[in-house]
């Protein structure tokens, strides 16, 4: 991760008499993403998500909210990963404090908490968000299926049998959505590939014996 990226960042978003303490906050992040439990949301992610920011960065007025909730919206994932969104959010609020102005905290805070991908979207802002957060289904089928494994090992407290299930119900309320991405761009170069990978792990996933009994077939 690049840490002087990072502290240009932190230091053009907080109000102008504010000392920026961009090295601290970027070790805070770093610390976090390196921890031994992460597969997959680990620092090369979050490079990840930035390389599909610059490349979308021109068709979207505020760049910087999208940049920081992705540095903060996997940052406190871990074995059990429910509710690691509001834990992102928090942090943030925790290392901000109030050295940034209160509407721009609550507009990052909000597109983090959006990365659940149960609530409709307000803005371009936080269509490329969701977009961003989702940009693995779109990546060659060998792609997506390593990150898909890497995803479940990091669960370890989960139990598998309901984590292929979970897994299941998740990506068939996906491919159910009239679109997967919401960004209009992003929705034309990328889901054609995306809805094809859903697909193809759809299959698999109703193959194995942990979700033989599940209520719903791909093609209902």
């Amino acid at each position: 991760m690049d840490a002087y990226r990072f502290g240009q960042l932190w230091m053009r978003n907080l109000n102008p008499d504010q000392e920026s303490d961009g090295e601290a906050v970027f070790d805070r992040l770093k610390a976090n993403y390196s921890e031994p439990c992460r597969r997959y949301h680990d620092g090369s992610h979050i490079e990840q998500c930035l390389l599909w920011l610059d490349r979308y960065r021109q068709t979207i007025e505020d760049p910087d909210a999208v940049e920081l909730a992705i540095w903060f919206h996997d940052a406190c994932y871990g074995p059990d990963p429910k509710g690691h969104e509001e834990r992102g959010a928090a942090l943030l609020r925790e290392l901000a404090q109030d050295r940034m102005a209160p509407q721009r905290l609550d507009k990052i805070c909000t597109m983090i908490a959006l990365t659940t991908h149960q609530t409709p979207v307000d803005d371009p802002e936080q269509a490329l968000m969701l977009d961003i957060d989702l940009a693995s289904f779109a990546r060659p089928w060998a792609e997506y299926l390593r990150d898909t494994v890497r995803c479940q090992e990091e669960r370890q407290l989960v139990n598998p049998a309901c984590d292929y299930r979970g897994q299941l119900e998740f990506l068939r309320e996906l491919i159910r959505r009239p679109q997967l991405y919401h960004h209009a761009q992003f929705r034309a170069d990328h889901e054609p590939a995306a809805r094809q990978n859903i697909i193809q792990l759809i299959e698999l996933l109703e193959a194995r014996p942990e979700c033989q009994d599940a209520p719903e077939s791909l093609a209902g």
